[in-house]
């Protein structure tokens, strides 16, 4: 039995709670919003959020209608299975998250890339929930370790940008492997502290 003056889950739930997700997440950014303040904007119980969502990173990638989470990206490409070089694997990997429907290529990075510049807020948490998802945690955390996440983070999203936003030719048609291919060396370099000539 729910609780007074809470809602119990139904379809509409899921949907409320992710406005309300969206709601908190603007107003405290993602490090300071909580799950339980996320309930109480949703007028539902924290563990249906749970129930829903699993965790605060989950909640916030379908909140940012992110396709996946970037930490499953990181891991993916830190998975020796896969082809390529770890550079190669990431760009390969980074791509395909945004590419999963055909029929719109790139249709979620630029719904992102809209919602970011158009409100301050929703460009914070997000840089508060990449900063936890990829780069929390990392022994190599010095000055020169930011600036090498930055840059990584600065070409990746130039190369989308460039790809699905500004559709540069040949990039726009070229294959996921042959974007993969000619860029992968360079971010490569960027991950392992390398030279960047």
């Amino acid at each position: 039995m729910a609780r007074t003056g809470r809602r119990a889950g139904d379809a509409g739930t899921r949907e409320a709670i992710i406005s309300a997700a969206r709601g908190e997440f603007a107003h405290s950014g993602y490090n300071a919003a909580t799950i339980r303040a996320i309930a109480r904007r949703a007028g539902v119980d924290p563990a249906l959020v749970y129930h829903y969502f699993g965790d605060k990173p989950a909640l916030f990638v379908a909140t940012a209608a992110l396709p996946k989470d970037p930490r499953d990206i990181r891991n993916a490409t830190q998975a020796t299975h896969q082809p390529g070089s770890p550079g190669v694997r990431l760009v390969a990997n980074f791509l395909a998250q945004w590419e999963a429907d055909p029929a719109h290529q790139g249709r979620p990075f630029v719904v992102l890339a809209q919602a970011v510049s158009s409100s301050p807020d929703v460009a914070r948490s997000l840089r508060e929930f990449l900063s936890e998802r990829i780069w929390a945690g990392r022994e190599d955390t010095g000055a020169d370790a930011q600036w090498r996440f930055n840059a990584i983070s600065s070409q990746l999203v130039g190369l989308a940008w460039s790809r699905y936003i500004v559709q540069l030719e040949p990039l726009a048609s070229a294959s996921r492997s042959e974007v993969a291919a000619r860029f992968g060396p360079a971010i490569e370099a960027l991950m392992t502290g390398g030279p960047a000539e």
